[in-house]
């Protein structure tokens, strides 16, 4: 083949070959189909199956790969979504993947490295991403990246284990910002730049309780190779030496699809001349997810690379011309260099388009996404085009009949939804953004769920000119509002020729309220909030014009400083993080790995994509892939199902269903009330009907969507928690109480009601449900699943199957995270591939695209509460009593169990004796939501610490205060009758006051807000007491199998799933310790059903604590059969022992089996019982800075103090700390989920479902493991860790509470200082009375204190959530429709 062949010129040639490189290696594709993509590619064609998929729509970044492409003569290198890349689109260009950058058994590149040794890995899904999208960061910079680049390209990386703060730890060490100091007052490397140890590890404190024994880094990067830039793979030559290579016209046509790349304007105006419907694309970034996920067609594509008219940007006399496929980045980049040259009264319009870009989506999203795609897709909640819309912006559109025509982008563009002025044979070449006038002023805002990377709630853009004071000009263009992005033209009628002060605020506050104001039923849901937004906007922007005309107009007086705190942008501090924990002793053997934070297991082979999931498994000579027919209706009857079409597609050799698993094989579910495959009826939207089996997934997709299911409605479904109330529709009630509840509320000082909503949560594992079911021999099935239930599984798989459980085998290499998800609803497509082998005699695999994960596998109870307190006037509880209402979906799975922890956790840290708390597991319509980690203890927690609030809010007392009184000691005994022994629950509470410096920061959060208004900060302190163990005796046992071979390589096998948590690493520690070997030498394969038999799930987070002592028990036999080889030879060491060993025929073999003593689950009958092995014990103290006019916060620092015993391995557990709060604090803050009135799940992927990312996470954050701790019940005195932090994220939640009480009894916000008085148009939609005093209380200051003080807070406490409690002039004019008078979009269940 030659090297260098003749390349071909658009002039001439259309050519049917892409050629493209994939880390250095030429791939030459004859017309390749149009809907491959790049993620479909390198996976199946070339086996690369390091970069995964996550989500299918540019949402998670474990795709992520790096393009390289020459532009302008240089090289330029840049991450993108593969799975959104068509692999048409890359002719000319280099593709790099994670395998080309290391290898684990040979050389990591030191972005690996250093990801594997700062433990920024856990179970390893999303790492190939991380490490893609700092490489593309390093490659596409001349010099080494500051930390805030850094986090930048990482924003379009989500991780569900990690907590972030390990990832960006290790790779920190690769930026300019390397050697910072660890953010602590007066750290020693602010004093000594060249200091190579931060004060922690010298042991100068400042700040961090303990002493030298208790500090120590993690890891240390000193043992890592300098990053050295001359050692990446090189640019392929061949394309260098070509710089118009990839300007070649293509063209490729797929069995549905047609695809052509054009290079020249005018060829591109002659394609949609005579094919009008043609879609233009660029990165396919809208194209990509509505094919995927809206099951959109498009069959005529094109690409415009190289189109120069379409991608020169450049700077002219009234404005910038911006090509319409310039990319977002390059956008990016060249407007801070115009904003930088210009005065600044030119280019307002052009800094607040760059202000918005840093809020877009991801890095990888911008590298590929253009303006003119934003301008066409014509999206209402588009974040640039209220910004073009009001600035007036030159649309330049060109057609073959029409010509070059110039449009201003006014009022009358949008015509509507996703509809706009252009003909469909026009195209957008380019869009010029005028310049300012000195007299103009302009600004944009957006409010999203999550700062970064996500989807406006709504948007603005606001300009105004003046003459002197006097508006002579005004365009106010809102997003998010309607179905179309908007003028509010009445609006802009009415500030013509006004002046520019109080009362023009006030009118055009009334005005947009009036004008804009959301219809209860609009798309989107959160109408208030919406509303609200528009006038919270223009109030910023009113204040920012007020300012600056201060400056020049002597009679405008200067914003007062409280004012001024408006006008700075979003920011955040500098991150910093610290971690101690103690040392292990002095005389600890260096060999000894116990308590010692070694790296990861897997995390070697996490980092270069060697790490094997189910869907990494090569595929099989004959398999069959297994697409799901899934139920559209809640509550109906099967009238027909028609798979004719679909069974008469080429390729299609089955559809599976009910009819083939006769009698009870289709009969499932923990108490045996669910179906593999919904026969006659559906019981929720997302049920199981069918599944198409075919010979790839394309095949079986498309077959899928031709399955004709007929339904008949069977009444209203029940969806809400309210609903099922209200229908008494209970699967199981029980209550627990202590003492005389009733005689103390009689007693008592003060009595409170309250009620309060706890939302459910999505797992989100980053990898979804994946499975593979071989046929074999003698009617055995092997399965490879991601399931943290081997044995559930094998026992499920074969009753449907019909045989016994011994000729099924399930087989669990790794998982890509769990979280209880994989407990038990992972049979839901396990299932089902393992009948569909056995139908076809073929191996058949399973993948769930996210969104069919989401709506089939259930989530965390959502849970709905009414409680009633009784207190003295200290805050002492005297009585307590709540009722707790879980949504379990249709079945009842694990709801039972769930509830069952809820009401033995529902105490938290405090002691009361008189308690009644009554379970109700209510039935509804929805997906069987199932075990997340916590299992029901983090929203029973969640209704105590509510309780504890608003005791503390009445009596007008310190929260902590109210906690303190409250808390338990050691010997206290709990509602449910067992006596707290070793409590470290007080030791835990003051060590984190100490480390956070409770009082000092409370006082200096009170001085902030006495000075600012719309701004408040809140500081709070949450302890937490999980008890350990499962709530079911028989699963409290774990067993493992220990093989000494006879080169004295040792493999463990256990019951264990590794999930992430490091529970393999654990396990290899142990057998180390016992043994007396290297770790290395100890090997951990896979976990399966023919090595261990009758596994419990692998949950609970016990499974370090059973499967570590049976570890234990294992190599205690081999040490004691090895025993008299080593006192025989002492110096022979370990291969001579062994060796002599095996030839005097001694076992090299051993099974450990482990079941802890004194466990009785709590009998609800005779209110007696011991549910708990032991307890965990930790708290958090969190400060957040509110934005009161648009509900975003901050979390500033966080300082958690836990205690786990005798941590077995101090970097997995601070992991597990971190990994475990930040997912807590999606639960209380961020994470909802909503559904349609009819039990329609619509946050189905990460575009509409916003987990945290990496600027979610605290500023600060330290973590301290209590020191000299122990605990004689587990192995070697460790503690069980995978879920007890998580609820300490609700110190974040409590904080915002309290930034919003500061900000509810501020009477500068009230009153609405410039905003005028108030008026009330609508119903108080805060609850502001909900909690209501039963019994005389002591007078407050006012009534009006009080009701700031006592209100409602459902979690999450969202933005949303958190404006609206922040009540001031424009929240009380927003009308509130009562429920029942209009159908509204979503429901909270």
């Amino acid at each position: 083949m030659n090297d260098t062949p003749t390349v071909p010129t658009a002039d001439t040639v259309v050519s049917q070959t892409l050629l493209f490189y994939v880390n250095g290696k030429k791939i030459e594709e004859l017309n390749p189909d149009p809907e491959w993509t790049l993620l479909w590619y390198l996976r199946k064609k070339l086996g690369l199956v390091g970069s995964k998929l996550g989500c299918g729509e540019g949402g998670c970044g474990a795709c992520t790969v790096m393009l390289s492409k020459l532009v302008d003569g240089q090289v330029r290198h840049f991450s993108v979504n593969a799975c959104l890349s068509p692999v048409v689109t890359l002719h000319g260009t280099a593709v790099t993947t994670v395998e080309a950058l290391g290898s684990a058994p040979d050389r990591l590149h030191p972005i690996q490295e250093r990801l594997a040794k700062a433990h920024g890995s856990q179970c390893g899904f999303c790492t190939p991403g991380f490490v893609m999208s700092a490489y593309a960061l390093l490659r596409s910079q001349p010099t080494l990246p500051s930390l805030e680049q850094l986090e930048d390209a990482l924003v379009g990386n989500l991780c569900r284990c990690t907590g972030y703060r390990p990832i960006l730890e290790g790779l920190r060490t690769l930026t300019s910002d390397g050697q910072a100091s660890c953010g602590r007052l007066n750290c020693c490397r602010d004093k000594n730049k060249n200091n190579n140890n931060c004060c922690l590890v010298n042991g100068e404190n400042n700040g961090a309780p303990g002493d030298l024994e208790m500090v120590e880094e993690l890891f240390d990067v000193t043992s890592c190779a300098a990053y050295d830039p001359t050692q990446e793979i090189i640019f392929p030559p061949e394309l260098q030496l070509n710089p118009d290579f990839a300007r070649v016209n293509l063209s490729f046509r797929g069995p549905r699809v047609q695809f052509q790349q054009v290079t020249r304007l005018e060829d591109l105006l002659q394609v949609k001349h005579e094919s009008p419907n043609a879609k233009i694309i660029i990165g396919n970034t809208e194209i990509g997810v509505e094919v995927r996920m809206k099951d959109q067609l498009y069959t005529h594509l094109v690409s415009v690379s190289g189109v120069q008219e379409m991608e020169q940007m450049e700077v002219q006399e009234d404005g910038v011309r911006i090509g319409a496929a310039v990319t977002l980045s390059t956008v990016q980049e060249k407007l801070k260099n115009i904003v930088s040259t210009l005065p600044a009264y030119k280019t307002r319009v052009l800094a607040a388009i760059l202000e918005m870009l840093k809020w877009f989506a991801g890095k990888q999203i911008r590298n590929v996404a253009c303006l003119g795609g934003n301008i066409m897709t014509s999206s209402p909640i588009s974040d640039l085009n209220p910004l073009l819309l009001a600035s007036c912006s030159l649309l330049h559109l060109h057609s073959v009949t029409g010509g070059v025509r110039t449009r201003v982008m006014d009022g009358s563009f949008f015509t509507g939804y996703r509809k706009c002025d252009v003909t469909p044979s026009e195209v957008l070449v380019a869009v010029t953004v005028p310049f300012t006038a000195q007299n103009e002023y302009f600004q944009g805002f957006k409010q999203a769920r999550r700062r970064d990377d996500d989807i406006a709630i709504a948007n603005a853009g606001l300009r105004v000119s003046l003459e002197d004071d006097v508006v002579t000009s005004v365009t106010l263009a809102f997003g998010g509002v309607a179905p179309k992005t908007v003028l509010a033209s009445v609006t802009m009628q009415l500030m013509k020729g006004r002046k520019w002060n109080d009362e023009l605020l006030q009118d055009v506050t009334s005005s947009l309220v009036e004008e804009l104001e959301v219809t209860p039923s609009a798309p989107g849901g959160m109408t208030a909030y919406r509303t609200t937004l528009l006038p919270s906007f223009f109030f910023k922007f009113y204040l920012h014009v007020r300012h600056e005309l201060s400056k020049t107009l002597p009679t405008i007086p200067p914003l007062a400083p409280y004012q001024q705190e408006v006008l700075r942008p979003l920011t955040r501090p500098a991150y910093s993080a610290t971690h101690l924990y103690e040392k292990v002793p002095a005389d600890q053997p260096a060999m000894d790995p116990i308590g010692r934070p070694l790296v990861h297991a897997s995390a070697r082979q996490q980092v270069t994509g060697e790490a094997t999931y189910v869907d990494d498994v090569p595929q099989y000579s004959n398999e069959l892939f297994g697409a799901f027919v899934l139920s559209t209706q809640a509550k109906a009857q099967i009238v027909s199902l028609d798979a004719e079409e679909a069974l008469a597609l080429p390729g299609v050799h089955a559809v599976v269903s009910a009819k083939d698993l006769p009698g009870k094989r289709n009969i499932t579910g923990m108490v045996q009330d669910e179906e593999v495959f919904a026969s006659t009826s559906v019981q929720y939207v997302g049920q199981p009907v069918c599944l198409v089996v075919a010979d790839d997934e394309h095949t079986a997709r498309c077959a899928a969507k031709l399955v004709k299911v007929q339904y008949k409605v069977d009444g209203k479904p029940i969806i809400t928690l309210e609903e099922a109330i209200a229908a008494k529709s209970y699967l199981h009630e029980m209550s627990l109480h202590s003492g005389d509840v009733a005689a103390a509320h009689a007693a008592a000082d003060h009595t409170l009601e309250g009620e309060v909503h706890v939302g459910g949560q999505e797992h989100f594992y980053m990898e979804p449900n994946t499975h593979l079911a071989v046929p074999g021999e003698c009617n055995s099935m092997t399965v490879f699943s991601c399931t943290q239930s081997p044995s559930d599984a094998q026992s499920r798989i074969a009753s449907a199957l019909g045989v016994p459980a011994n000729q099924v085998t399930v087989r669990v290499k790794r998982l890509g995270g769990g979280f209880g998800g994989k407990e038990t609803r992972s049979i839901l497509a396990s299932a089902p591939a393992a009948v569909a082998a056995n139908v076809t005699g073929r191996p058949v695999r399973v993948v769930l695209e996210r969104a069919e994960d989401m709506l089939m596998t259930g989530t965390r109870h959502p849970f709905f509460a009414k409680w009633r307190v009784s207190f003295n006037k200290q805050g002492v509880l005297q009585a307590v009593e709540m009722d707790l209402y879980s949504n379990a979906g249709f079945s009842l799975d694990l709801s039972y169990a769930v509830m069952d922890r809820a009401l033995t956790s529902m105490d938290n840290a405090y002691y009361c004796a008189n308690t009644r708390a009554t379970g109700h597991v209510c039935r509804t319509n929805l997906p069987s939501n199932t075990a997340f980690r916590g299992f029901g203890t983090p929203q029973a927690m969640f209704v105590r610490e509510d309780i504890m609030a608003r005791v503390a809010a009445f009596l007008d007392l310190d929260a902590v205060q109210v906690r303190e009184v409250n808390m338990y000691k050691d010997g206290d005994v709990t509602p449910y009758g067992e006596k707290l022994e070793n409590c470290n629950m007080r030791r835990c509470w003051q060590d984190v006051k100490e480390q956070a410096l409770y009082y000092n920061r409370k006082a200096l959060v009170d001085e902030f807000n006495s000075t600012h208004v719309y701004q408040k900060r809140g500081i709070a302190i949450i302890p937490t007491k999980y008890g350990v163990a499962f709530g079911i005796k028989f699963l409290s046992q774990g067993g493992a199998l220990v093989m000494v071979y006879k080169d004295g390589s040792v493999l463990l096998t256990h019951g264990g799933i590794e999930m992430g948590q490091g529970l393999h690493t654990k396990m290899i520690q142990v057998a180390s310790r016992v043994l007396e070997i290297p770790a290395e030498r100890i090997h951990i394969s896979e976990t399966a059903t023919d090595k261990i038999p009758n596994m419990s799930a692998t949950a609970a987070s016990m499974s370090s604590d059973l499967y570590g002592e049976a570890v234990l028990r294992a190599c205690i036999k081999l040490r004691d059969h090895l025993a008299p080889y080593r006192k025989q030879n002492p110096d022979g060491g370990w291969n001579n022992w062994v060796m002599n060993a095996y030839l005097d025929r001694v076992q090299l073999s051993a099974t450990g089996f482990y079941a802890p003593p004194n466990m009785y689950p709590y009998d609800y009958e005779t209110q007696a019982g011991r549910p708990f092995f032991y307890h965990s014990f930790g708290a958090a103290a969190s400060e957040v800075q509110v934005d009161c006019l648009t509900g975003d916060f901050t979390v500033l620092r966080t300082d958690i103090v836990m205690d786990l015993g005798k941590s077995l391995n101090p970097a997995v557990d601070i992991g597990q700390v971190e990994g475990g709060f930040l997912q807590g604090q999606g639960l209380f803050t961020l994470e909802e989920l909503r559904y349609t009135p009819e039990g329609s799940l619509l946050t189905r992927g990460p575009g509409t479902y916003k987990m945290p990312g990496i600027q979610d996470i605290p500023c600060e954050l330290n973590v301290t493991l209590l020191r000299e701790s122990g605990n004689p019940k587990a192995v070697y005195s460790s503690k069980a860790i995978g879920e007890p932090p998580l609820f300490l994220a609700a110190s974040v939640y409590h904080a915002i509470r309290e930034a919003i009480t500061a900000a509810r009894c501020d009477p500068r916000l009230l009153q609405c200082g410039e905003l005028g008085p108030a008026e009330t148009r609508g119903t108080n939609h805060n609850n502001d009375t909900d909690s209501k005093a039963a019994t005389p209380g002591p007078s407050l200051n006012t009534e009006e204190a009080a009701s700031a003080r006592l209100f409602r807070l459902d979690s999450p406490a969202t933005a949303e959530r958190i404006r609206m409690a922040c009540i001031d002039r424009i929240t009380k004019m927003v009308r509130i429709p009562q429920p029942g008078t209009y159908k509204p979009w979503d429901v909270t269940v």
